[in-house]
This record gives structure tokens, sequence and C-alpha cells, in this order.
């Protein structure tokens, strides 16, 4: 995280940022990452991840993988999506 911010601490401004690449996909389409990096208030180790779902993903409980530096999010993690 950029600026680095002591696990456990709230997280205030400036909001820090994930140094690292992040990629996500949604339905297997990848999604545009609007941001990565640590939420006002809550506690620093916490991230946030802002991604549009892409046009054509079908609707229901869709799979959702978030990459960080390489390194693949936990299975079966899904968005309902209309």
């Amino acid at each position: 995280m950029d600026p680095a911010v002591p696990n456990g601490t709230l997280v205030g401004l400036p909001l820090p940022l994930v140094r690292l690449p992040v990629s996500v996909r949604i339905g297997g389409i990848e999604a545009a990452v609007q941001y990565a990096g640590g939420a006002p208030t809550l506690v620093a180790g916490v991230l946030q991840v802002n991604a549009v779902v892409p046009n054509g993903v079908t609707p229901g409980n869709v799979p959702v993988v978030i990459v960080i530096g390489g390194v693949e999010s936990q299975a079966n993690l899904t968005v309902a999506v209309k």
C-alpha cells in the first residue's frame, strides 16, 4: 500500500493505494478497475476494489476473480448481476 498504513489502524486521507497491478475478471471477462486501495474509516488491511461489470456478462450469480500482483483471490467468489 502507498502510503503504508499499519494494520489495525483506521484509514484516513490520503487513501492508501495498492502498489501492485490489480485486475478483475467478472464472468470470465476482463473488467475495468476504477479503484483499488483503502477505504476511509475502515481498518487498514481491508482492501476495497471498484470494478465495472463488463457488457456481455450473463445475469445471475457470476464468478469474480481479483488478481493482485499475479496472485488470484480465493475460489468461488460471485457477484449478483441483473
